[in-house]
């Protein structure tokens, strides 16, 4: 087992640390009662060729919900739950790989006031990570994370936070800043908390020229890591793991009130797929070329 630090593992450390900053942001804390999410979407990233020889392209579909509550003023607790399917084509490399993983998340969300101008949230969650033949414990992952946000003024909130993963045979702790910065009526700059194929956290310049349409560049670290089949051939029971930095392009449609689209054009740079044996150690590691990624993502609420 490793313990690393400055690094998220697997798809569920992303999404954590969107629901947990969001939810510290203190210009948009939940409404009082109730309050339901959801989202879909789906993106493509076309070939890309490995240094040591190959190709692979990718299909991401995702689906997730979350409900959020306020208790009294300021205190909130939210349940979420999320899944998300990777259908792989590899071709040309000496062995064949995996088809597909699954990723599923059950989280739980807190936050609550720290002073006149600062919110405090915590946020646990656990799920699984695997190829799409592997056993569900196999892939078994978990989190604890903590921030707090500070509003300086109605247009700038800063926040700091740090968490701690594990499972997989690869733990993490990380430190991470959050930002959301108005800076003038139609110029944000802040982490893009809206689902989509790149995932939450990252940071996000966006323009809003109204109030149904929006543009962004933005740009993010990935780590995709998931537990391999007692039988794949590449590692037994081992480990994969896809690691990038996605940069992007955003177009954001409020086709309702409650409803919005959003399109998606950018490229992962600095393409990394490791493969580990059971037991966490390194059995193969191989860059990739940039990879071109377009999605289109849909998100709602009520």
């Amino acid at each position: 087992m490793h313990i690393r630090f400055l690094r998220r593992t697997a798809l569920t450390a992303a999404c954590m640390l969107g629901v947990t900053a969001a939810g510290t942001s203190y210009s948009a804390q939940p409404e009082a009662g109730w309050s339901y999410r959801t989202s879909a979407g789906y993106f493509l990233s076309t070939e890309a060729d490995f240094d040591n020889g190959g190709e692979f392209s990718s299909q991401h579909f995702f689906i997730g919900g979350s409900t959020e509550k306020m208790i009294g003023r300021d205190f909130s607790i939210g349940l979420g739950l999320n899944y998300t399917a990777v259908d792989y084509d590899f071709d040309g490399l000496a062995m064949p790989l995996w088809d597909r993983a699954d990723f599923l998340t059950l989280s739980i969300p807190l936050s609550m006031p720290a002073g006149e101008r600062g919110r405090v949230s915590l946020f646990g969650s656990i799920g699984t990570a695997s190829e799409q033949e592997a056993d569900f414990d196999d892939g078994f992952v978990y989190s604890v994370i903590s921030s707090y946000m500070y509003s300086f003024s109605k247009e700038l909130s800063i926040g700091l936070g740090a968490g701690y993963t594990g499972g997989l045979e690869d733990n993490s702790l990380f430190p991470f800043m959050m930002i959301r910065w108005q800076i003038t009526e139609q110029l944000l700059l802040t982490n893009p908390f809206r689902p989509g194929p790149f995932g939450p956290a990252g940071l996000e310049l966006s323009y809003r020229p109204n109030d149904r349409l929006d543009f962004a560049i933005g740009g993010v670290y990935r780590s995709l890591r998931f537990a391999l089949d007692e039988d794949s051939s590449a590692a037994p029971s081992g480990y994969a793991e896809f690691e990038g930095i996605p940069v992007f392009l955003r177009v954001g449609w409020a086709a309702h009130p409650a409803v919005t689209m959003d399109a998606y054009l950018g490229v992962s740079l600095n393409g990394e797929l490791t493969i580990d044996d059971r037991d966490g150690h390194e059995l193969s590691q191989d860059d990739y070329d940039p990879l071109p990624i377009i999605g289109l993502s849909i998100s709602g609420r009520l």
